[in-house]
């Protein structure tokens, strides 16, 4: 895996300061039932990363992974205590790194301390900027739960949230600090233009096992924008895409949204559709230039079942700099081939950058229980066909 690094420091910098309850390792039973502690930012061999700047002059690609620690609430499963819920997640930052940055070191932690009270700080601050959020629709997981202004319901414990209301609302919450942060200590033209997308796994096991050892758990998943996470079915080989389609302005569901409450969406001169004629994702955090014309910060949930009928063998995880050159069964073929997930995230982002991916690039690969099993390659001639048949451009990785 390689190792990240960054320069001293940045130009600009977010701080915010609830209670740290995540933590950057992993417990798990060692020797004669000790605990054994493992650094997931290190584990090369259960999670591997490569992160290339490629052509840009920075990267503003970042990524996450530590264990969470929620609170007992009656509508979150409980885990054995010998399990833990794993957080990966990517971010592909736009106009600057500093909302990836920020997203990479403290999504996590909002989504701990996040309660329903939260909500209706959020809900008033973005209907500030009128447009598309003076007739945001209060999200209907969390409907039931709060009033027309976002005030919890009478009788309502602020506390008792599922992990899709508490990821719903730690979403929203995380774009408000972003833009709060930037309106206070960003002073350059260019901090409205600051944005970044995401997506995040959570790994919850219902049985006593790690997550790379267990055969049943519940992948919990958050998304917004174009980054993509992908499940490798063990059985068949196929992969399986955990986020639900790439949030651009042409999606039919986002060009539904924005017509109905915002309706600012133009064609650049090489035919693709982007708010305002500047950005190609509808949904995003930041972006303070462009909330009012629909840009939003609320994710797409998703839970998926894995158990022993349906298992799977690894995540893979990835920006959009892999996927505008790479389909999903590709990448999933491609990561098949390796006997490690830090060597697969490498000889990913290898590829992609030998098909001329024009972006950063970033690839997360997680192993799951089944890692190593053999499955067919539904790719493999054409894989081989494309970059026998593109020059490898020179590339540099962080």
């Amino acid at each position: 895996m390689l190792r990240l690094c960054r320069n001293a420091c940045f130009k600009r910098q977010f701080s915010v300061t609830p209670q740290r309850h995540y933590k950057d390792y992993y417990l798990t039973k060692g020797v004669q039932d000790s605990l054994l502690r493992i650094n997931l930012s290190r584990a090369n061999q259960l999670i591997g990363v490569c992160s290339s700047r490629g052509t840009r002059e920075s990267n503003e690609d970042q990524y996450s992974a530590v264990s969470l620690e929620l609170p007992d609430s009656p509508q979150m499963p409980k885990l054995n205590k010998d399990a833990q819920r794993a957080y990966i997640g990517i971010f592909d930052g736009h106009g600057g790194p500093v909302v990836s940055d920020w997203l990479a070191k403290k999504l996590h932690e909002t989504i701990e301390t996040v309660t329903l009270a939260d909500f209706y700080e959020t809900l008033a601050f973005l209907r500030t900027y009128r447009g598309y959020f003076r007739r945001f629709p209060i999200p209907t997981i969390i409907k039931s739960l709060v009033d027309d202004s976002g005030k919890p319901k009478a009788g309502i414990d602020i506390h008792d949230l599922s992990l899709e209301q508490r990821l719903t609302i730690a979403f929203l919450y995380a774009d408000m600090l972003c833009l709060k942060q930037s309106g206070a200590v960003m002073d350059d033209a260019h901090a409205d233009d600051e944005g970044s997308t995401g997506s995040i796994v959570i790994i919850e096991p219902r049985d006593a096992q790690s997550f790379w050892n267990s055969q049943d758990y519940d992948l919990v998943i958050g998304h917004v924008g174009d980054t993509r996470i992908l499940l490798c079915d063990s059985h068949t080989g196929h992969a399986i895409p955990l986020t639900t389609g790439d949030h651009h302005p042409g999606n039919p569901i986002e060009t539904d949204r924005l017509r109905k409450y915002a309706g600012f969406v133009t064609t650049d001169s090489w035919g693709d559709e982007r708010i305002m004629g500047m950005l190609a994702t509808s949904r995003a955090f930041g972006d303070a230039k462009l909330k009012r014309y629909g840009v939003s910060a609320e994710p797409d949930i998703v839970r998926y079942r894995v158990h022993a009928k349906n298992p799977a063998a690894f995540l893979v995880l990835v920006t959009d700099g892999i996927t505008s050159v790479m389909s999903d069964q590709e990448i999933v073929d491609f990561v098949k081939q390796c006997n490690s997930p830090s060597l697969s995230a490498k000889k990913l982002a290898d590829a992609a950058d030998g098909l001329h991916s024009d972006d950063n690039v970033t690839a997360v690969v997680v192993r799951l229980k089944d890692w190593g099993k053999r499955m067919h390659d539904y790719t493999k001639e054409l894989r081989a066909y494309r970059l026998e048949n593109t020059t490898m451009s020179s590339r540099q990785s962080w």
